[in-house]
């Protein structure tokens, strides 16, 4: 199990994973939060792989501030933890945007003690997608762990499917578009 793009595999073999695993270690095997891997977020990036990648960068770039680490974390891996598939069902009407992160809030309550700070991580990480803005330190740093992840998903799957369908030349090419 490794968060995308990077090098340490997430086990107790280095500290850094090791600290991050301490954060998350009941909620990880968790049934409920287990349920995400039945779920797609970004093309075929699982929704269980998603948080995980989200929560991982958190803690990565949690350790520079001075902030409750350990919420950041946690909030950061129960932000998207809605059981639907967003895109053919959803179990409340509305705006997805606006009404996931309350969907994950009301089950994160039911599987764990959620503190304000990760309550905010959870509903306020659609932000600027939504118009509920972070109110914690914590929460923007979830909030652009969130985009961060989102983007490095795509990405990892396009280049490996140009070089599953051998497409370096249109790789190259966008590449210098984009320049």
């Amino acid at each position: 199990m490794k968060a995308v793009f990077s090098t340490l595999p997430i086990n107790d073999s280095h500290p850094i994973t090791q600290e991050f695993l301490n954060h998350i270690e009941d909620l990880i095997d968790h049934p409920t939060f287990l349920n995400l891997h039945n779920y797609s977020q970004h093309l075929n990036t699982s929704r269980y792989q998603h948080s995980l990648n989200v929560a991982y960068y958190a803690h990565l770039i949690s350790r520079y501030f001075d902030v409750n680490h350990r919420d950041c974390v946690r909030g950061a891996l129960l932000h998207d933890l809605f059981l639907y598939d967003w895109r053919t069902e959803q179990t409340t009407p509305g705006n997805h945007v606006h009404v996931h992160p309350k969907e994950a809030l009301k089950n994160a309550k039911m599987i764990t003690t959620v503190t304000p700070i990760m309550e905010d991580t959870i509903v306020n990480h659609m932000w600027p997608l939504s118009p509920s803005k972070p109110q914690t330190k914590e929460a923007w740093i979830v909030q652009a762990s969130d985009k961060l992840c989102a983007v490095m998903e795509v990405i990892h799957q396009v280049k490996v499917k140009s070089f599953h369908h051998n497409l370096a030349g249109v790789m190259l090419g966008l590449i210098l578009f984009l320049r």
